[in-house]
């Protein structure tokens, strides 16, 4: 079987997120009813989402087999692997002496456009072997064009001192920290970590502590997601023994 190279989103909804594979999110594809599947992915196909009303939320009523075929899937698509490509990493790593499963984890992080996906040169495993292919890196200052060359601990990779390559790396490099800076904001307007800036918690393990007690109110609806987004508008009120304090984000927020 060679490798895949059909709709990325279908292979997405059916087993999950692969960073590796792509970067398409099924935000249009989720469940956006009531109940405990509200903002599940709807599995891909005609009957997906009677599929999506099969499963039970609390429950898993998969097979060992179909779990196993995912795992196995997951590694698959993610690394851009062929069936058979998969079959000779395994039996390579049944011959160490160490578990089988780190030393075949260890095998696909070592290969070079894995390396390439993990220095952020490219957004994706795919994106780092078209680097590769094209001739836009180095190992040990010499050119590599197999993808799944075999990296060694102490190798240096670089990129071609050429102008077209040095342009490509250093746009994905760019797109990479602006992704980063907009979590980074993102986290920062957290509940738990406004909690921690406040200085009302001594550190964020009691911030989550705090949350989950549900004595964490914002605009007088209580709250027990850490994850929950503020904003200025906000009024934050935390109940103690003792009384209730209410605090506004406006200022703290507008200062970030």
């Amino acid at each position: 079987m060679a490798r895949y190279i059909g709709p990325r989103l279908r292979i997405v909804r059916r087993i999950g997120k692969l960073r590796g594979f792509t970067r398409k999110k099924p935000f249009r594809r989720v469940f956006r009813g009531k109940g405990p599947l509200k903002g599940k992915v709807i599995p891909p196909g005609q009957h997906g989402l009677v599929k999506l009303f099969k499963t039970r939320p609390y429950d898993s009523c998969e097979s060992d087999y179909l779990i196993r075929l995912k795992v196995k899937q997951r590694l698959r698509f993610n690394y851009g692997l062929s069936e058979r490509q998969l079959v000779n990493y395994v039996r390579k790593a049944k011959k160490m002496k160490e578990a089988t499963g780190q030393v075949l984890l260890q095998f696909l992080e070592m290969r070079l456009d894995n390396i390439v996906f993990r220095l952020n040169m490219a957004p994706t495993i795919v994106a780092a072997r078209q680097l590769i292919s094209h001739g836009h890196i180095r190992v040990n200052n010499k050119k590599v064009n197999i993808a799944s060359y075999m990296c060694k601990p102490k190798d240096v990779i670089s990129v071609a001192m050429k102008q077209k390559s040095l342009k490509l790396v250093n746009k994905n490099l760019q797109e990479y920290y602006k992704r980063l800076r907009f979590y980074k904001k993102r986290l920062e307007k957290t509940i738990a970590f406004v909690l921690f800036k406040l200085k009302l918690v001594p550190n964020m393990s009691s911030a989550l502590q705090l949350i989950s007690q549900g004595n964490l109110k914002i605009n007088n609806k209580r709250i027990k997601t850490p994850n929950y987004i503020c904003s200025p508008r906000d009024v934050l009120s935390i109940t103690t023994k003792q009384k209730t304090r209410q605090i506004k984000l406006a200022n703290f927020l507008k200062s970030r």
